[in-house]
């Protein structure tokens, strides 16, 4: 299979049919843990090319490239063998935003829909929520970090598409289809068969994996206020009062104890509960693969990594879980390669090789 790329910064365009400017190397990193998608192009001279340009990227095999990064360049680097130029996505829109906002009655989708909208960011999937009495931004921080705290708080991450527009949602480390989504046209459509499946022995050229606690066991909830018992409206202060807002979730031995402005009423309370122990345990077991490049996976897909022929070296080297990390490849030296993330759910004691 014969790699393919796309190239469009700026005034450059460049195709491996027309090959303006020599790319050397072609490298897209992108992490639902890192706020911005990062681009890093090195090509043999600079065409033109400076800080601003718009940048997206589009690879594939066998001439079929598919978009993979959009975003603008924030640095170019230039030197007597060729030039580097670094770009990141379009959430960098949101992490310039501050302001000042208090939202009234509002959700988590809402929240992410003004932002994006004061940005010029486009929305993408974006989940509602719960409904929140009262929530506030200032621009001591930027729109993005206040985005991503919010969404934490309910077990949702905040990231951009391989388009470039804002996704929130949660990413459980298994689930069913709809909340997987695109497997079906991505890994499945890329690996052919039908079968959505990666192995062990035949796709894969590495694996590795991991299995940690999470954080906490337990988390625990208190609001500000008595609302529960008095509205949701009810003006917030601090009271040592066993009748306010409270919840938990989980079981066992370690503790997290959380006091949240936002949790004005129980079932709120029991919300950021669920949301931030699912959120904490969200790296208890990945696993990582290097695969033949695979532009049409995308972050929150699911995956699935299954063995050809035969068991695989350990048990935490499979299993089903949902793309957290993405690092697209193309070099003279390797061709075109995709280092795909997965976050799957922990398995029982009982697994070896």
């Amino acid at each position: 299979m014969r790699p393919s790329y796309e190239l469009r910064v700026g005034p450059l365009s460049a195709t491996d049919g027309a090959p303006t400017a020599g790319p050397l190397a072609v490298v897209v990193d992108r992490d639902v843990d890192v706020p911005l998608d990062l681009a890093r192009l090195r090509l043999a001279d600079r065409s033109g090319i400076d800080v601003g340009d718009p940048c997206t990227v589009s690879l594939g095999l066998d001439d079929t490239a598919e978009q993979v990064f959009d975003g603008s360049v924030v640095e170019v680097r230039p030197d007597v063998t060729g030039t580097c130029v670094v770009a990141v996505g379009t959430l960098r829109a949101l992490a310039n935003l501050r302001v000042g906002t208090t939202y009234k009655d509002t959700t988590l989708g809402a929240v992410a829909r003004d932002l994006s909208g004061q940005a010029g960011v486009t929305v993408g999937e974006v989940v509602e929520g719960s409904l929140l009495p009262w929530f506030i931004i200032d621009p001591g921080r930027d729109a993005l970090t206040h985005l991503r705290a919010l969404a934490a708080r309910f077990g949702a991450d905040v990231f951009a598409d391989r388009n470039g527009s804002l996704v929130v949602r949660s990413l459980p480390a298994a689930g069913s289809a709809g909340l997987g989504g695109g497997l079906g046209g991505g890994l499945a459509g890329a690996l052919g068969g039908g079968s959505g499946d990666v192995r062990l022995g035949a796709d894969v050229v590495a694996a590795r994996g991991a299995r940690r606690p999470p954080p906490w066991d337990v988390v625990t909830v208190g609001g500000e206020s008595p609302a529960s018992t008095r509205g949701a409206d009810t003006a917030p202060w601090l009271v040592p009062d066993a009748d306010a807002p409270s919840a938990q979730q989980g079981s066992g031995d370690r503790r997290l104890v959380v006091l949240e402005p936002l949790a004005r009423t129980k079932d709120l309370a029991r919300d950021v509960a669920a949301g931030t122990l699912a959120f904490g345990g969200r790296l208890a077991r990945v696993l990582e693969v290097l695969v033949p490049g695979r532009a049409a996976v995308d972050l929150g897909d699911e995956v699935t990594v299954g063995t050809a022929g035969g068991r695989s070296p350990d048990g935490l080297l499979q299993g089903t879980g949902h793309v957290r990390m993405l690092c697209h490849r193309l070099d003279t030296r390797t061709g075109f390669t995709t280092r795909i993330g997965m976050a799957l759910p922990a398995p029982g004691p009982e697994v070896g090789p």
